[in-house]
């Protein structure tokens, strides 16, 4: 008899298995492509206040970001060095003379203005001075995080979460191999999926069998198949990303092309005001804004949002808005 009940019950296994099974917290995203699913996503994600960064886009780190339900990723990687300015350590962003002029452009002149004094403090580095991959904005002398601790936080997080998708892309300020040891070193290659947008993407649950549920891209360089070029190699596409009021996000020209290919799979929500600050995004991500911008934006691109992309996601309703597009809420009523 109890040989007979544990052949039962072994063979009501696999169903029980097949109807327990969630993606990203909900059996209904399983049968869906990639492209197909909307991922709550933090824009300049290392950048966080717990961590001292001095110009943050986000209240915690990445590890927390994770545990909230963030599921994408929006980071910069820079090569730098450790020095010591003000009696303290920062990095020193390796920066040749374009790359400098064009980060002075880019941040406001704040913070362009302390990153300088910073360096002047500093003084350069030997040119055989050790040098290590950080993950920061613009300048790392600002805040920066050693990308192989986020890469031990994400194997982590992959290791105890058998059931979840994360998607990273990256904007690589250095050669793009010099990523690769990190990856191996920090043990996420059996991890990360090869994605060819060329073809239907995969399954959220054909992803969570197979193993392969982290999709890497990089936004300059490009390694081989498994870690493309988003936009060359025509995997992601765009909105503008330079917002520096409300109302530019609630214009209908904001939902307009930029980068990438019109047919690339996913598609990217940049949704923030510059200069960042917890009270515009308390504004900007409240859901009647943004679930009203995501829906007109996929209505006019005829595809659904795929990366929703926020400063500070503690603030406002990205994980409710994010729900809503995928009609978890209404599955789970």
């Amino acid at each position: 008899m109890i040989a007979a009940l544990a052949a039962l019950m072994a063979g009501r296994r696999p169903d029980a298995a097949r109807s327990t099974r969630q993606c990203n917290g909900a059996a209904a995203l399983c049968a869906l492509r990639l492209d197909q699913v909307s991922l709550p996503t933090t824009h300049n994600a290392m950048n966080h206040a717990e961590d001292d960064f001095r110009y943050p886009n986000q209240e915690r780190g990445i590890e927390a970001q994770l545990e909230a339900g963030v599921r994408g990723f929006l980071v910069d990687a820079y090569l730098g060095s450790v020095r010591t300015a003000e009696r303290t350590q920062i990095v020193y962003t390796d920066l040749n003379d374009r790359r400098l002029t064009r980060a002075l452009k880019l941040v406001g002149s704040e913070p362009a203005h302390e990153a300088l004094r910073l360096r002047e403090q500093a003084d350069p580095p030997a040119a055989d001075a050790p040098q290590d991959v950080y993950l920061c904005h613009q300048f790392c002398e600002l805040g920066a995080v050693p990308f192989r601790e986020v890469v031990d936080v994400l194997r982590r997080f992959l290791d105890e979460h058998p059931g979840e998708v994360v998607v990273v892309v990256i904007q690589d300020q250095l050669a793009a191999e010099e990523l690769l040891p990190v990856l191996e070193d920090g043990g996420l290659n059996p991890y990360i999926a090869t994605i060819d947008p060329a073809v239907p993407l995969p399954t959220l649950g054909s992803m969570v069998a197979s193993g392969r549920r982290l999709v890497i891209g990089l936004e300059r360089g490009a390694l081989g198949p498994t870690i493309l070029n988003v936009y060359d190699g025509g995997l992601i596409q765009e909105v503008p990303y330079d917002y520096s009021a409300v109302a530019e996000l609630e214009d209908p020209d904001s939902c307009r092309p930029h980068r990438g290919q019109d047919d690339a799979p996913l598609f990217l929500l940049n949704h923030w005001v510059s200069p960042p600050s917890t009270e515009l995004a308390a504004e900007v991500n409240h859901e009647d804004v943004l679930l009203a911008r995501a829906e007109r934006c996929a209505e006019e691109r005829d595809r659904p949002v795929n990366l929703v992309a926020v400063d500070f996601y503690e603030s406002g309703d990205l994980i409710p808005t994010v729900d809503e597009l995928n009609g978890v809420a209404a599955a789970n009523d």
